[in-house]
């Protein structure tokens, strides 16, 4: 009996997989892609369906849930233009519930443990959900309202759901708060530039994402000191002395940073990948009694660095999970979140090339990148196309180096959009220095798979781990897993070239929908100020406060001094002589206040 039970589970789960993957694709790569978790025993109720439990919580009656669902339901009412948004999924009977009441809305069910959504598909019919319902699993809060809009949300909570996951829905309500302050309020933030490398324009375009969403930001920028950085190792062959400079010119950077953060007074400071701040650095930065974090865009096994500084940051977000985390976990580091990269619109876009651009930029197949070893290995196979390069780090005098138009020289990023744009395959071979071609562990995203998709380039990206999650393979982006395969695929799309412009259409969509520099800056502040939000308040409150108002507070409106600030409420400018003046203007004998204003103007006089 019990075999011929897992035998229905088995064939329920595979059509349902099949459905979701018709609805939402990203999500059933991930349900797929995850690991079975037996958290979840399932019981049968009395009248016959299933129930599922977790230790000794049961998450619908185990009696008549369908009754359950309708009473629990009895006061939830929607209104106008509002959004059902369900909290906890269960096996989705007050789902149902609403589905069947509002036929036209589409319901968004939030559940944070995958080893429940994994249960429901194997014993629930996912058909009567589909297609007005949303699923959202395991998603991190901050995730979640950067990628949603919040504002109409009526929200039903599943109590079992909401008992047996109580943290999370608490942080997804801190969350929406958080978002809601940041989306009214304008916080100053400071961004500490690496000095050179790919994380370089990445900075430059975190500073630029944040000022467009409305918060004030400046870089730190220190990749002006990069020549005194490179200068040091022509300077002496000796290690010792080279060693010696390397860290007092490291010092000074670090001093450089903390004095533009004492006078920028920022609610943030943002450093990446490469930046100069080493732990003595940040431990002083802290000093200021603000949130400092950190956003490693690189390969987590090819730089090390890391491990000295992760634990340093109040925050460290990486564009890699999985052994990435269990890495710094082993370090006593806890501080990490996943944050992958991405585009920025105003930059990346599709434009209209003059002539004379589309003769120096269109090709058959392009690439642009440096000539790391997998690409130098694996690229020769394609030089039978009209294939050109751009990059750095070239031989110049192979084969292969023929092909670069730049001799080596740094492309401008006006040019690397114009390369996107006029190329009918855009290659994105991520970079191995030790892979003869695809790394078969590759997890992490670059940035040029979402600024050739912002631009509407059609582009073949070996496939990564973490791809479908953000990108959906075979519809939004062409993926290789081998060069074999890629080679295979230039010649196809290069004879399909509307199936290769449609697929750019549907990426260049989804990823200005949710993969911009925009959203990624949302969700890290979310992240970082939904544990603390108070204190940003008061922070932000106090920068634009009345200064009167903060003077009353201090000695207390019901005293004779806060009486008698009272009247300067509301004033631009305030200031001792602003009370003298006022004091001249009057009439009468003076009042003790009065006295001790023109006292305390004597006072400063005489100091001056």
């Amino acid at each position: 009996m019990l075999k011929k039970y897992q035998g229905i589970t088995l064939d329920l789960f595979k059509k349902n997989l099949e459905l979701l993957r018709s609805s939402q694709p990203t999500l059933a790569s991930r349900v797929e892609r995850e690991p079975k978790q037996n958290f979840v025993r399932v019981s049968m109720s009395i009248d016959g369906n299933p129930i599922p439990q977790i230790g000794p919580v049961s998450l619908h009656s185990n009696y008549y849930p369908l009754k359950e669902a309708k009473d629990g339901l009895s006061e939830y009412c929607l209104r106008g233009q509002q959004t059902p948004v369900v909290y906890g999924l269960g096996f989705g009977y007050h789902v149902l519930e609403i589905l069947n009441r509002y036929k036209d809305s589409k319901v968004f069910v939030i559940e944070p443990l995958m080893s429940i959504f994994q249960s429901f598909m194997e014993n629930v019919d996912l058909e009567p959900f589909l297609p007005n319902t949303q699923f959202i699993i395991s998603t991190p809060p901050p995730k979640i309202i950067t990628s949603n809009q919040t504002v109409n949300w009526n929200k039903y909570e599943h109590q079992p759901s909401k008992r047996l996951s109580c943290d999370y829905f608490f942080s997804l309500d801190k969350a929406i708060e958080t978002s809601d302050y940041l989306n009214s309020n304008r916080l100053k933030i400071l961004v500490v530039n690496p000095y050179y490398g790919g994380s370089l324009p990445t900075a430059n375009y975190c500073v630029r994402a944040f000022n467009d969403m409305g918060h004030h930001a400046e870089s730190v920028e220190c990749d002006k000191f990069a020549e005194g950085f490179f200068s040091i190792k022509k300077t002496t062959r000796n290690k010792i002395n080279e060693e010696s400079l390397s860290n007092q010119f490291g010092h000074f950077m670090g001093q450089f940073i903390a004095a533009k953060a004492a006078d920028y007074q920022p609610d943030l400071i943002l450093a990446l990948a490469q930046a100069p701040l080493t732990p003595e650095a940040i431990k002083n930065l802290k000093r200021l009694n603000i949130p400092i974090a950190f956003w490693f865009v690189e390969d987590f096994r090819t730089l090390s660095y890391w491990k000295e500084i992760a634990s340093c940051y109040d925050y460290f977000f990486t564009i890699q999970r999985g052994e990435f985390f269990d890495e710094l976990l082993s370090l006593g580091a806890n501080n990490f979140y996943y944050l992958a990269q991405g585009c920025l619109p105003e930059v990346h876009r599709e434009i209209n090339l003059p002539l004379e651009d589309i003769n120096q930029y269109s090709a058959d197949v392009s690439f642009m990148g440096a000539g790391y070893y997998n690409r130098v290995q694996s690229f020769p196979r394609l030089l039978s196309h009209d294939f050109k390069i751009w990059g750095t780090e070239w031989a110049l005098e192979s084969d292969i180096g023929s092909r670069v138009q730049n001799k080596n020289k740094r492309v401008d990023p006006v040019d690397i959009v114009k390369i996107y744009n006029a190329g009918k395959v855009n290659l994105n071979l991520h970079s191995s220095t030790f892979h003869n071609g695809v790394n078969p562990v590759g997890d992490f995203v670059n940035p040029r798979t979402f600024e050739i998709a912002a631009c509407g380039g059609f582009q073949l990206v070996d496939e990564r781990s973490e791809l479908a999650e953000l990108i959906e393979p075979g519809t939004e982006v062409a993926t290789f897993n081998s060069i074999d395969d890629l080679c295979e695929k230039v010649d196809y799309y290069l004879k399909h070239e509307n199936e290769a412009k449609s697929i750019a259409s549907k990426g260049r969509a989804r990823v200005l929908k949710e993969h911009t520099i925009q959203h990624r800056m949302h969700e890290m502040l979310t992240h970082i100020f939904m544990r603390d939000l108070n204190s940003l308040k008061e922070r932000v409150s106090s920068r634009y406060r009345d200064p009167v108002s903060y003077y009353i507070d201090h000695v207390g409106d019901s005293s004779a001094l806060g009486i008698y600030l009272d009247q300067f409420r509301g004033l631009n400018e305030f200031s001792i002589k602003t009370m003298v003046n006022r004091i001249a203007e009057g009439e009468g004998d003076l009042s003790q206040e009065e006295l001790l204003v023109l006292m305390t103007d004597q006072i400063v006089k005489s100091k001056a």
